[in-house]
């Protein structure tokens, strides 16, 4: 059966990085941007970073001693200069000066517009930067604790008042950070005009760990119940920008819930974990159950983001099979700055500077033919997940991507044995003299036609990837 396949290409580039080597205000190089291959590829660009750097988290992130080898194993010759800041502890949301001055957040986004892709940048609910003027402004909507119980999850701030930091239920506080206090009604109403303010400016936004405000999630994490309701957030800003995006980053298995509340889409966490523990008939499972199940993109599948170690070392030569097949599959795929290149470095997000990584060859002309199949993709397409009865016994996982103009064909093999077969020829499947595999660039001779069909080899957590 047929379905109706929507995919949508987002690129996450970190801005404070981009601009802090070039030394430049983002208009100033929009050109340099352009010129990055997923550039065309993109439907969105996810600009992360913009917001208003902290002084505060600056001097936090380089006097930390368990930051220090995560900055030196990308910075060769490391300064104080290099280190800005977490782009998560947020001062105010203004632009940045490393990105731009007062007015450039509009002509980043015109010019955003005026290249038809749609801009995403972040936002962060749970916490501010511990020096945010805000603190000043509104004491009150940010979570107190009484001086006895100060901690190194506490901190007391110049205008008396002993404050948390921002924090999840299992780890210790972010100490650049203050926590909002979801039990004051007033920080759902304060978020609202935030959000209303940065959708003059973009498209959507990203949200940061965006279930720490759940009710449940809160009182376990603060010990105070959360009246805060995220579908009354999002309903507000969308009654005023119909077409904002709201993503969520989401753990915990609680993407259904934040889903249910209005976002737009959520990390696809659980297939990540499920390919990084090599689960792999269980990736085969789900995806063939969810067909049909998926009317609109609402899952955001990546392989690396910021937080993530990168694709090539965590996946190894299997990075652009896993691309691959997350190319045949609906929702929002993610690929984050550097990845087309195959770095190995995870460049922490504290870095406005680091050394330039020489890019591996194989994999950098692998996603420049990926990128080239993805960007001429109809816009009205259907996938089909193939069933053979007589292939029923293979571990071979087969799905057709159909449009007007061209059919994709994935085959991806995902046990630990080597397998063979046939695939019958029909519409979609028709006789070729030869074969491209856009994955390893071989070109296999088919011969004359066999009454059988199209015969495939597959090794061990193969896939490749036919135009038709």
């Amino acid at each position: 059966m047929k379905h109706p396949f929507h995919q949508i290409h987002l690129y996450e580039i970190g801005s404070r990085l981009f601009c802090g080597k070039k030394g430049e205000h983002l208009p100033a190089i929009f050109n340099e941007l352009e010129k990055k291959t997923p550039f065309v590829w993109a439907d969105e660009i996810w600009l992360m970073g913009v917001w208003k750097n902290s002084p505060s988290s600056q001097r936090i992130a380089q006097t930390m001693p368990e930051l220090q080898p995560g900055y030196q194993s990308v910075r060769s010759q490391l300064t104080n200069k290099d280190i800005y800041g977490s782009p998560y502890s947020i001062y105010e949301y203004n632009l940045d000066p490393l990105i731009g001055g007062d007015t450039d957040l509009t002509v980043i986004y015109e010019w955003f517009r005026s290249k038809n892709k749609k801009l995403i940048l972040d936002f962060v609910p749970n916490h501010m930067a511990i020096d945010s003027p805000l603190v000043s402004l509104f004491p009150n909507l940010f979570l107190q604790s009484i001086h006895s119980e100060q901690d190194k999850n506490s901190f007391l701030h110049p205008n008396g008042n002993c404050y948390k930091h921002g924090k999840d239920p299992y780890f210790d506080g972010w100490t650049d950070t203050i926590q909002w206090d979801f039990s004051n009604p007033e920080v759902e109403n304060y978020h609202i005009q935030i959000l209303k303010t940065i959708a003059k400016h973009c498209d959507g936004v990203r949200c940061d760990m965006a279930m720490l405000p759940l009710p449940d999630v809160f009182e376990r994490t603060h010990g105070k119940k959360s009246v805060y309701h995220w579908e009354n957030v999002i309903y507000s800003v969308k009654s005023e920008f119909p077409d904002f995006r709201f993503y969520a980053e989401v753990y915990w298995g609680l993407d259904g819930t934040l889903r249910s509340l209005g976002f737009d889409a959520t990390y696809d966490k659980s297939l990540y974990d499920e390919l990084v523990h090599h689960r792999l008939d269980q990736v085969a499972e789900n995806i063939s159950n969810e067909s049909g199940q998926i009317s609109k993109p609402n899952l955001i599948r990546f392989l690396e983001n910021h937080d993530e170690n990168r694709a090539r070392l965590t996946f190894g030569e299997y990075s652009i099979t896993y691309f691959s097949l997350l190319s045949c599959l609906p929702g929002i795929l993610l690929l984050f700055d550097g990845q087309e290149i195959g770095c190995l470095k995870k460049i922490p997000v504290q870095m406005k500077n680091v050394d330039e990584e020489s890019p591996d060859i194989e994999i950098e002309d692998f996603y420049k033919r990926a990128f080239a199949i993805l960007s001429k993709r109809s816009k009205v397409l259907e996938y089909q997940t193939l069933n053979y009865t007589e292939m029923n016994q293979l571990p071979v996982f087969m799905r057709l991507l159909i449009s007007d103009t061209q059919t994709e064909l994935f085959l991806w093999n995902y046990q630990q044995v080597s397998c063979s077969g046939w695939i019958p020829y029909e519409e979609k499947i028709s006789y070729r003299e030869t074969l491209k595999d856009i994955v390893s660039n071989q070109i296999y001779p088919q011969g004359k036609p066999q009454k059988e069909g199209m015969y495939f080899k597959l090794e061990p957590n193969e896939i490749q990837w036919f135009i038709f």
